[in-house]
C-alpha cells in the first residue's frame, strides 16, 4: 500500500478494543529501510510513541493492536 505521510496527520487513533488512544501527530520513519517505525501520538499536554508494527489497519481512523494486560 502507498499512501502520503501528510494524509495521516491529524487522524484519530484507536485500539483494537474500541478505545480512543490519540492522533496523529508526528511519524518517524527509518531512512535505510524505507519503513515506518513509530507513530508519536498527540495527546493533551504530551507526545506518545506507538510501534508502526502495533497499527492493524489505516482508514478513516488509524486502528492499533491494544497491549495485553
Amino acid at each position: 500500500m502507498v499512501m502520503r505521510l501528510s494524509k495521516l496527520y491529524g487522524k484519530q487513533i484507536y485500539n483494537t478494543r474500541g478505545y480512543y488512544v490519540g492522533y496523529v501527530d508526528e511519524i518517524l520513519i527509518e531512512i535505510d529501510r524505507g519503513r515506518g517505525k513509530v507513530l508519536a501520538l498527540g495527546l493533551p499536554g504530551e507526545k506518545v510513541g506507538v510501534p508502526y508494527e502495533r497499527v492493524t489497519a489505516i482508514g478513516d481512523i488509524i486502528l492499533v493492536k491494544a497491549k495485553e494486560e
